[in-house]
């Protein structure tokens, strides 16, 4: 029988090194060399031996050791349990997926002459040893095949979860690199998987985030997580079905659940309904106090779905704040108080909690501006829209006459957010050219009507400034579109008279309400001023008892609500709250104390 050696360098160190520790320094020395072959079925990887008791390093199937040096007489050969980890914090042992199918020697002389035990169970075997040099060693092969059994995995579900007729797929892992992958339908099993005993990891892929239950029928169970969806499941040496392993994957689907909070200022919000968008579907929430009423979405989701939630706007108030549950989940918030915050999210196993907080506003102003050519008379309008204080909001309208080249504010305060359309009556000889509105994000996207001279505005913080600017002529038969709108929104007048272009509010604000400027030489007279509050300063002071925001706001009033963003290291806002603070001189915020991941703050007026 030829003898394959392959020498590997770390074996051959190996060894060397070990060899003077089998040899004794009394008597006669021969050599022992051991080889690994597989059996009729494959088995791979390496072995570990000893020889005499010691360690003979390890030995990849189809290759040998080393000679090693070993008292001359006989040798007790073992091969000893080789543990390899499993990748899932576990390890595979080489004693429980392979036997010992045969141990042969080689040399000296015919097949076996120098072999004078094997005990296949025990992995042994005793050999002679004759004195002498390497020419003379003792060659002793073990011959392993794999040892196998049968692995199923079944999938079940939570009741309600609505994963009827879904395919799951699974990896199953074992010893010496066996890989099978298997697909498997809600209420079914596999069929039977023939795989390396001792023990198989079973891992469910993609879908893992909402495993909520991982059991065995037949007792199989050493470990198992819930998180990560996979299992280890011990697997019987058994060369029939009748004792196959059984491991059970049960599964429930994600639920969404969205909470109305009214905010503490607020609590006339309480018992109020508010409408969210759920990925193009309606649910209705009643207003609570802290921690809110909830409502539990009937609709199933798979764990990872994408889900955008908004909350339709209304009137006279605002979302202070979005917060997701549990721990760990994020969400991005987009969209604004007039069009609806929204907030998208990944959804995870179990039910997400996504909570919304309103907070009433204080009113805003509207100003109607006119751009027209000299002589022409003053032009009538009708602003219409949501009035009062939320959430008691009606609907209602005010008639303002404004001259050519002036502006008048109307002299009612509208809810913050509250969509006003304003049209004005047609003047004989005179068209509309132009209508703009001087913060784009305040325009109704498409409202623009120059045929019907009308324009739809949200009314924000501070002044909502809408111009309209006429010609003389006919009136145009087609509509213009929002884009054109807010493109025109610095005010000039689209015509050819070359009237000058309204003025901006006169009131001083913070970052609350944004303006149009015209140049010196084209400011034409105000019919009215109105001064509003603005925020001075803010700072973050820090104290023994702990961080405060001091602010200052200056204003006609004696009191001002605030809006105060906690803002992190990255930019990212941590939390916004409103105040009421007193005005015209430095105050502390009341009930707001900093954390250490806030790392600024913004202040505006509302």
């Amino acid at each position: 029988m030829p003898k394959l050696v392959v020498l590997l360098i770390g074996v051959v160190a190996a060894a060397y090194i070990a060899a003077p520790a089998l040899a004794t320094e009394q008597g006669p020395t021969g050599y022992v060399e051991v080889c690994k072959a597989s059996g009729t079925s494959p088995v791979t990887g390496s072995f570990s031996f000893t020889v005499n008791g010691q360690s003979a390093g390890q030995v990849n199937v189809g290759e040998c050791s080393a000679p090693m040096a070993v008292p001359a007489g006989t040798a007790t050969i073992a091969e000893t349990p080789t543990i390899t980890p499993d990748t899932f914090g576990g390890s595979f042992n080489s004693d429980e997926y392979t036997a010992v199918s045969a141990i042969h020697t080689s040399a000296p002389g015919a097949i076996d002459s120098a072999l004078v035990t094997a005990d296949l169970a025990g992995r042994t075997a005793t050999v002679n040893v004759a004195a002498g040099n390497q020419s003379a060693e003792t060659i002793v092969t073990f011959t392993n095949d794999p040892v196998q059994g049968y692995v199923e995995v079944c999938k079940s579900q939570d009741g309600g979860a609505a994963l009827d007729g879904q395919t799951f797929p699974f990896t199953v892992y074992g010893a010496m690199g066996f890989l099978q992958h298997v697909n498997v339908t809600v209420g079914a099993c596999s069929s039977p998987i023939l795989a390396p005993s001792g023990h198989v990891v079973v891992q469910e892929n993609g879908l893992a985030t909402y495993v909520d239950g991982i059991t065995s029928p037949t007792g199989s169970l050493l470990a198992s997580s819930l998180t990560a969806g996979w299992a280890a499941v011990s697997v019987t040496a058994h060369g029939t079905q009748s004792a196959e392993s059984i491991v059970n994957f049960m599964d429930n689907s994600a639920q969404l659940k969205i909470c109305k909070i009214a905010d503490p200022s607020s609590s006339t919000l309480i018992g109020h309904s508010y409408t969210f968008n759920v990925n193009g579907s309606s649910i209705s929430v009643t207003a609570g106090a802290d921690p809110g009423h909830c409502v539990i979405l009937p609709t199933r989701y798979t764990a990872g779905t994408s889900i955008t939630v908004t909350e339709v706007p209304q009137p006279g108030q605002a979302v202070s704040q979005i917060t997701i549950e549990p721990a760990g989940r994020t969400f991005t918030q987009s969209g604004s108080d007039f069009l609806g915050q929204s907030a998208t999210f990944v959804i995870g196993s179990g039910i997400t909690t996504l909570s919304y907080t309103d907070a009433l506003m204080d009113p805003g102003m509207l100003k109607v501006c006119k751009v027209g050519p000299a002589g022409e008379p003053n032009a009538t309008f009708t602003v219409a829209g949501p009035r009062g204080t939320a959430p008691d909001i009606t609907m209602g309208s005010d008639t303002l006459s404004v001259p050519a080249g002036q502006c008048v504010l109307d002299p009612t305060l509208l809810p913050y957010a509250g969509p006003q359309t304003v049209t004005e009556t047609a003047l004989t000889g005179f068209s509309v050219s132009t209508i703009t509105v001087a913060d784009p994000d305040r325009l109704v996207a498409g409202s623009v009507n120059l045929a019907a001279r009308s324009v739809g505005a949200f009314v924000g913080t501070g002044t909502t400034i809408v111009t309209f600017t006429n010609v003389a002529g006919s009136s145009p038969t087609t509509t213009t579109t929002a884009t054109t709108a807010a493109s025109t929104s610095s005010g000039s007048t689209g015509g050819t008279s070359g009237t000058p272009a309204p003025a901006a509010s006169t009131a001083s604000t913070a970052t609350t309400a944004s303006t149009s400027a015209p140049t010196a030489a084209t400011v034409p007279t105000v019919t009215q001023t109105v001064k509003l509050a603005y925020v001075l300063s803010a700072r973050i002071v820090a104290l023994k008892t702990g961080r405060f925001v001091v602010v200052r706001v200056n204003g006609p009033a004696k009191t001002a609500t605030i809006r105060v963003k906690l803002i992190a290291a990255d930019g990212k806002v941590l939390r916004t709250v409103l105040r009421t603070v007193a005005t015209n001189h430095a105050v502390r915020i009341a009930n707001l104390k900093l954390g250490h991941s806030v790392h600024s703050i913004r202040v505006a007026v509302t």
